[in-house]
Parts: C-alpha cells; sequence; structure tokens
C-alpha cells in the first residue's frame, strides 16, 4: 500500500487527490450514521471477529488508518470513523470536548448493534479513546492511546511546555488560526506533517494532499481548531474520569523520534489497573509510517486479552 500511494504521487496526482478521491481498501464500504443527533462517517468492512473501532487524529479523516485497516480486516471487523468535525461526519458548531466526542463513538456502535469494541485512538482521537473507556467501560474490550498525552495529566502539562508542541496553543486561540491559515492551507498542513514526521520520511506527499485537501474546507479546518480549543474542558473531564482506574486492558505507544521514553506508559499506569506499550521508531504518524508494525502490535494485544 506505502508502495502505491507513493506511486501515485510520483504520477503527479497528489496536488489533485482530493478526499472523495481516495480508494477504499478492498472489501471496506463507506457509509455514514442516520439516526443521531450528530452522526458520523465511517468506512467498515463488516469482517468477522472482534470488532475494532479506528479513530484519528489532527490533522486527519478515517483515511490515516488506510494502510492498517487491510492488514487487520482478516481476523477484526474494523470501523474507521471521521470523528465529529472530520472528513464527512456532521459539523456541529459545538460539542468538542472529547466526553462529548465519545458519546458520538458510542451512539455509532448503538446504531451497528455491536455491544463491545476494541478503541484504538491517534492523537485527538486517542483522547477521545480515554474519555470512551471511561464512560462505557462495559462496551470496551480494550483501548489502545497511540502518540498523545492527555488533558490534566502532568505528562500533558510537560510536552505542552515543549516548543515543539507550539500548535497547542496557536490552534486553540480565538479566531486566529483561521484567519492565518486560510488560503495558506498548502503550506500550513504540509509543513506541520513534515515537522511532526521528526526525519523519518515516511509521510508521503500524497497522504499530505488527503490533508490539505480535507482541511480545506473551512467548516472542517474550524472543528478542528475547536477540538484544541477544548483542551482545558478536556482536562477538568479527565481529572473526573481518572478518579476511577480503568480495568480494561491498556496499550499505550508512542513515537520515539519525539519522545524517546514511553510515555504513554508511564501516564496511563496511574489511570489503568493493566498497562503495556512501548515506543515506536517514527515519527507523529505512526499508523502511515510504521503500519505493519503498528498491526502486529494491535493484533497481538487484542489476542492476548
Amino acid at each position: 500500500m506505502k508502495t502505491l500511494l507513493t506511486s501515485v504521487a510520483m504520477l503527479g496526482l497528489s496536488a489533485s487527490a482530493g478526499f472523495a478521491d481516495v480508494t477504499l481498501p478492498d472489501g471496506f464500504e463507506s457509509a455514514r450514521m442516520t439516526g443521531a443527533e450528530v452522526n458520523l462517517h465511517y468506512v467498515r468492512d463488516g469482517g468477522d471477529g472482534e470488532t475494532v473501532i479506528l479513530l484519528h487524529g489532527w490533522p486527519q479523516t478515517w483515511a490515516s488508518w488506510i494502510e492498517v485497516m487491510p492488514l487487520l480486516s482478516a481476523d477484526y471487523d474494523i470501523i474507521a470513523v471521521d470523528l465529529r468535525g472530520a472528513g464527512d461526519s456532521d459539523k456541529p458548531d459545538a460539542g468538542y470536548d472529547k466526553r462529548t466526542m465519545a458519546t458520538d463513538i458510542m451512539a455509532l456502535m448503538d446504531e451497528l448493534e455491536i455491544e463491545s469494541a476494541n478503541i484504538v485512538g491517534h492523537d485527538i482521537g486517542g483522547m477521545t479513546a480515554f474519555a470512551f473507556a471511561s464512560q462505557f467501560p462495559d462496551a470496551t474490550d480494550t483501548v489502545t492511546i497511540i502518540d498523545v498525552p492527555l488533558p490534566g495529566t502532568p505528562i500533558f502539562d510537560m510536552i505542552a511546555a515543549d516548543p515543539r508542541a507550539w500548535h497547542f496553543a496557536f490552534h486553540a486561540a480565538a479566531d486566529v488560526p483561521e484567519a492565518l491559515t486560510t488560503g495558506n492551507e498548502q503550506f500550513y498542513y504540509s509543513h506541520f506533517m513534515q515537522q511532526m514526521d521528526a526525519g523519518s520520511g515516511g509521510i508521503t506527499d500524497y497522504e499530505i494532499s488527503i490533508t490539505v485537501d480535507a482541511y480545506s474546507d473551512p467548516a472542517n479546518a474550524t472543528a478542528g481548531f475547536n477540538w484544541y480549543r477544548a483542551f482545558t474542558q478536556d482536562a477538568e473531564d479527565n481529572k473526573v474520569f481518572m478518579e476511577t482506574p480503568l480495568e480494561m486492558p491498556v496499550l499505550g505507544l508512542n513515537a520515539e523520534r519525539l519522545a524517546p521514553f514511553p510515555y504513554v506508559v508511564q501516564m496511563m499506569e496511574p489511570l489503568a489497573i493493566q498497562v503495556e506499550g512501548q515506543t515506536i521508531d517514527s515519527g507523529h504518524w505512526i499508523p502511515e509510517t510504521q503500519p505493519e508494525l503498528l498491526s502486529e502490535l494491535l493484533d497481538g494485544f487484542f489476542t492476548r486479552n
């Protein structure tokens, strides 16, 4: 799949490859919820085995998982979701705190009549995964948090103070990020993704073009910034969630090129009874740049638990 994406970019299609043009992996279908207050778009294969719900980060869509999905689909029912505000999901004016975004995922499971699932979240999706597991433990078989600190934890405060996390404050500012990035989407999003790739050279021009296209939609861009504007509320919600340690197994993974110690595991150990994990030789975009390793780690984690 990586070779295919790179070949597409080399053919000169990356600049014009819009979000709607992303080819679904074999066996997967695109669908939207119809009966919720906020309806989400998702891509699903409906395969046998336990359900795995994949939640993306910023500035991305369900397509960030496009290389992981076929690697897991033989053994699991894979669902990759566009979070509230992203891709082809609804973009309401409010509700971008992760507690509320987690209820969107529960509504999706209810509509699809899924009783429980393995919840996997990268970046903002990882924050949402923690909020989901905290609110809906009976619906959570396992939870995986990939390369993200949780607001309200000491690890978050440490990372937020790092100059490399400058975007936390910038995105949270009222109106400013919209004013400065509108019309400059190609530069801003491609620069950010290359910077956070941390020299691994793994993120392709085509993958970047998917982000640029999706977040050139002003509604999508504002919703993405609203995820950051909700961090203060997320911290307050997480402090309540942290009063009750998670009982389901937790996997924590993070990008070694950005933090050479297993900070997600260290962050989660006080917050859950059973935690395992490691660092991965990658920049921030682990699902795109290390899909084989990530899929192996997820499959092993699900199998053990």
